[in-house]
C-alpha cells in the first residue's frame, strides 16, 4: 500500500448516513414550516382584527406555494451551474427570516408577502436536497435512504401538530411561526459540515476534489464526463426520448402535491367542520403524518426490491380509496386508520415521486430534472388548498373535499402506471 493509499484509507472516516442525516434535518424544517400552517389555518380564521374567510386563507396558502413552484424552478438550474451546497446554504437562510417575518406582520398582507418569499426559499431547498441525497447514496439503496431522509418531513409535520395541540390555545398562532424561523440558529453546522456532489464536481472538470470527497465518504470516484456528454439546460429534459417522461413525470408531481398539500393545510379545518373539537382536529394531522412514515419505509423498501413505478401506483390508489371511505364513516377510532392510510397515499407518494423522478435523469441535468418537475407540480400545490377555501367558501359540505382528493389520487395512479409503457433507459 503506498502512502498515497495509506492517507486516503484514513480520510474515510465518515459515513454517507451523516450527508442523509443533515438533509433529513433540512428537511424536518422544510416540513415544518409548510406543514405548520395546517394547524394555524383555524385560528387565522379566528383572527377577529384580520377578518379572514376561508378563501383567504387558501390563497395565503395557495401564495406559499407559488413562491415554491419559483424558487424550484430556478433553484434546479443554479443547482446544476454554481453547485448543490450553495443553493441549499442559501434556501435555508431566506426561508428561515421569512418564517420569523410571517409571525411578527401586523397584517394579513405583510403576512402574505413573507409567506411567498419564504415559499421561495422552501421551494428551493426540496429539489436541491433531494439531488444531494441520490448523490450521495449507495446504488441499491435510494429510496430507503431518500425516504429516511424525508421522514425528517414527517417529523416537521408531526412536531407542527404537537405544538399546536400545546401552544395555540395559550400563545396563539404566532408563535408557531417564529418557531419555523429556528434553523438560522444551525446555519454554522451546515456551513462547516455539508458537502459539494462528487458528481456535480466531476461535471464541472474538478476531478481532483471530487475523488477526495468521494473518497472521504466511501463513495467510488465518480467517472469523468467529457464535454460532449454534459448535456444542460431546459431543452435536454426534452432530448434524447425524455419528452413523454418527463411530462408524465410533471403530471404526477401535479396530482401528488395537490393531494399533499389540499390534505395537509385544510385536515384540521375539515374534520372540524365535520364536527370534531378543535383539539382532535390537529390530531388527525400528527396522525396523517404517522400514517405516512409508517407506509412510507414500507412503500420504500419494496421499491428497492422492485419497481418504484408499480409502488407509487398503489400508493396513489391506497390514497384515493382510504380519502374517499373518510365520507363513508362516522366517527370513530377507524376514522384515525383511515387518515393514516391517507397519509400513506398523498404525503408518502409524493416522497417516493421524488425518487422516481431523480432517477430519470443524468446527474447534469438531475436538479433541473427535479427543479422543474416539482415546479409544474407547485401548480397543483397550489391548487390544493385553493379547492379547500372554495370548498367551504360557499357553504358545501366538507366532504365534498374529500370526493375531488380521492379523484386526483385515482388520476394519479393512472398516470403512474403509464410509466411502465417507457422501455427506453433516459438516463
Amino acid at each position: 500500500m503506498t502512502i498515497q493509499d495509506v492517507a486516503i484509507a484514513k480520510e474515510r472516516v465518515r459515513s454517507p448516513n451523516m450527508i442523509i442525516a443533515l438533509c433529513g434535518l433540512l428537511i424536518l424544517f422544510d416540513g415544518y414550516d409548510l406543514i405548520v400552517y395546517g394547524a394555524v389555518a383555524p385560528s387565522l380564521l379566528r383572527e377577529g382584527s384580520w377578518a379572514l374567510t376561508p378563501g383567504m386563507v387558501g390563497r395565503a396558502a395557495s401564495i406559499t406555494l407559488f413562491g415554491m413552484l419559483l424558487g424550484a424552478l430556478i433553484a434546479g438550474t443554479l443547482a446544476d451551474r454554481i453547485g448543490r451546497r450553495k443553493v441549499i446554504v442559501g434556501s435555508l437562510l431566506s426561508f428561515s427570516v421569512m418564517m420569523i417575518g410571517s409571525g411578527l406582520a401586523p397584517s394579513f398582507l405583510i403576512f402574505e408577502g413573507t409567506r411567498f418569499l419564504a415559499g421561495l426559499g422552501l421551494g428551493a431547498l426540496f429539489p436541491t436536497v433531494t439531488a444531494l441525497i441520490i448523490e450521495f447514496s449507495p446504488p441499491k439503496r435510494k429510496a430507503m435512504a431518500y425516504s429516511t431522509a424525508l421522514l425528517g418531513y414527517l417529523a416537521g409535520g408531526i412536531i407542527s401538530g404537537i405544538l399546536g395541540i400545546m401552544l395555540i390555545e395559550t400563545y396563539g398562532w404566532r408563535v408557531l411561526m417564529i418557531i419555523g424561523g429556528a434553523p438560522i440558529l444551525l446555519l454554522p453546522l451546515f456551513l462547516r459540515l455539508l458537502p459539494e456532489s462528487p458528481e456535480w464536481l466531476a461535471t464541472k472538470n474538478r476531478q481532483e476534489e471530487a475523488n477526495r470527497i468521494a473518497n472521504q465518504y466511501g463513495l467510488p470516484n465518480p467517472n469523468p464526463r467529457p464535454a460532449a456528454l454534459r448535456q444542460a439546460g431546459i431543452k435536454s429534459l426534452f432530448s434524447e426520448g425524455r419528452l413523454l417522461p418527463t411530462l408524465n413525470a410533471w403530471g404526477i408531481h401535479f396530482c401528488s402535491l395537490l393531494l399533499t398539500f389540499g390534505m395537509v393545510n385544510w385536515l384540521p379545518t375539515i374534520m372540524y367542520k365535520m364536527g370534531y373539537d378543535l383539539g382532535s382536529a390537529l390530531l388527525f394531522s400528527v396522525t396523517l403524518n404517522l400514517g405516512a412514515a409508517i407506509g412510507l419505509l414500507i412503500g420504500a423498501r419494496i421499491a428497492d426490491l422492485g419497481n418504484v413505478k408499480m409502488v407509487v401506483a398503489g400508493m396513489f390508489l391506497l390514497g384515493a380509496c382510504s380519502i374517499w371511505m373518510l365520507t363513508q364513516v362516522g366517527q370513530g377510532l377507524q376514522v384515525y386508520g383511515l387518515v393514516a392510510l391517507a397519509g400513506t397515499g398523498t404525503i408518502g407518494t409524493q416522497i417516493l415521486a421524488n425518487v422516481l423522478v431523480g432517477n430519470l435523469y443524468p446527474v447534469e441535468i438531475r436538479g433541473t430534472g427535479l427543479g422543474f418537475s416539482l415546479g409544474i407540480g407547485r401548480v397543483g400545490g397550489m391548487i390544493g388548498p385553493a379547492i379547500g377555501g372554495a370548498v367551504l367558501g360557499a357553504g358545501l359540505a366538507p366532504q365534498w373535499n374529500f370526493y375531488i382528493f380521492a379523484t386526483v389520487g385515482a388520476v394519479g395512479c393512472v398516470l403512474a402506471l403509464a410509466t411502465l409503457l417507457y422501455k427506453k433507459k433516459t438516463v
